[in-house]
């Protein structure tokens, strides 16, 4: 049997293996591969072996998830998968579908599942002389290997908490600012590399969203065991309260003295969604004058819960909430509306609230049947977030950096202490 490599995209909806890499053990042409050369057939399986079993939407029982992909487009390619116009190696192409997404679960409960393939050549390959005979029956079922370009710069690791983290191209000594992102409830637990590949966290990482950092910044994204909002009664009540405060900032401590000389402590921002927003707003309560400015979105911070107390000290640091309308796990009617509100009419001066009617996909590339950008759940304003379009402040204008407009990010990079 011979070997194959997957390269993997992140995307707003989790990591999928885009592309497989073949190694024929024989040169072929461009001539000689086509999608139809190829059958790609894929068996999703737990961490411990098990086939996934998978409930789809409107189904009464789970069925394993099993079957075959949809090859777009066949190369021939260098071990990396770049297209050359002969090669011994093969580049497949996939189709984005559910059953090459490497991630498994809900916005409650996410993991990584192991997806096994077994490639085989349906059509042989001409032979390279004409006394030799064609290259057939291939079959590729042993993994040899991920590429993530995304992934590059990203490491892992635990202290208090296990987290992940990026680190910025810099010259030694260089001080950096540090951005912290706290993940929502469907990527607690304890794989570190879940809440920064399940919302394409990696796109803090990007040379985009660097530059608008202030033109590089370390990246932050510690995970909690359970859900941010534990309070130790409950993992999802309304006290807004935590027993991950104390921990989640042990953990960040950890991360600044272990490079005391390379993170600016003046330029500490902090953001995060859903759970994670709670929880970005539950640490510039706990530690005032340690954040450098907060990036909140679809909060679930409760009206009752917003006391005198807490606008005082929300009001002295810079936030950007982010929310949408019909929010359907977090409505903003009992959230960040009244919160807004009442840091507004205390005099918050560095206060932004981007709220949006619904949430599309902002880059062109994925659309429904009828051809129109593709409409994901409206809690998921991560999308926006991190597709660095959020410019508008609540009242329909744009942000202001410098008089200049500016994106969420942009904004962020300007902020300290």
């Amino acid at each position: 049997m011979s070997t194959y490599r997957t390269v993997t995209r992140m995307t707003d909806s989790g990591p999928y293996i885009i592309k497989l890499i073949l190694n024929l053990g024989c040169e072929v042409g461009q001539n000689d591969l086509s999608p139809e050369v190829f059958n790609v057939h894929v068996i999703r399986r737990e961490k411990n072996g098990d086939v996934l079993m998978r409930t789809e939407h409107g189904a009464e029982v789970a069925l394993p998830s099993v079957g075959y992909v949809t090859v777009k487009a066949a190369y021939p390619c260098d071990e990396n998968g770049s297209f050359l116009p002969r090669g011994s190696y093969a580049a497949l192409e996939l189709l984005e579908e559910r059953l090459n997404k490497k991630i498994e679960g809900s916005v409650l409960s996410s993991r990584y599942v192991q997806n096994c393939f077994r490639v085989t050549q349906l059509k042989p390959f001409p032979p390279l002389e004409a006394d030799k005979p064609a290259t057939t029956g291939l079959v590729f079922d042993t993994f040899d290997g991920d590429i993530s370009p995304e992934l590059n710069g990203w490491q892992n690791d635990e202290s208090t908490l296990k987290y992940g983290w990026f680190t910025p191209k810099h010259e030694a000594g260089q001080k950096l600012p540090l951005i912290i992102w706290l993940h929502g409830a469907g990527e607690g637990g304890n794989d570190p590399l879940v809440p920064y590949t399940g919302n394409r966290v990696t796109a803090l990482s990007s040379p985009k969203v660097q530059r608008e950092l202030g033109g590089a910044a370390w990246v932050l994204v510690p995970q909690c065991p359970t859900v941010w909002m534990d309070d130790g009664k409950e993992q999802l009540g309304r006290s807004n309260q935590s027993i991950y405060s104390k921990p989640l900032k042990a953990c960040i401590d950890q991360f600044i003295a272990e490079h005391v000389d390379e993170v600016d402590t003046s330029r500490i921002w902090i953001t995060g969604i859903s759970n994670g927003g709670f929880m970005t707003v539950r640490m510039v309560l706990d530690y005032p004058g340690f954040f450098a400015a907060a990036a909140p979105g679809c909060t679930p911070f409760f009206e009752e819960n917003i006391t005198d107390e807490v606008v005082d000290t929300l009001k002295k640091t810079p936030i950007w909430f982010t929310h949408a309308k019909n929010d359907e796990l977090v409505h903003p009617e009992e959230t960040v509306l009244p919160l807004y509100r009442c840091l507004h009419d205390a005099g918050a001066e560095n206060l932004h609230f981007t709220y949006w009617e619904e949430v599309l996909d902002p880059t062109g590339e994925y659309k429904d049947e009828h051809g129109r950008p593709k409409r994901y759940m409206n809690h998921g304003v991560w999308v926006l977030m991190l597709d660095d379009v959020c410019r508008a402040d609540v009242d329909g204008r744009a942000v202001l950096c410098d008089g200049v407009p500016c994106t969420i990010w942009e904004w962020m990079g300007k902020q300290h202490l």
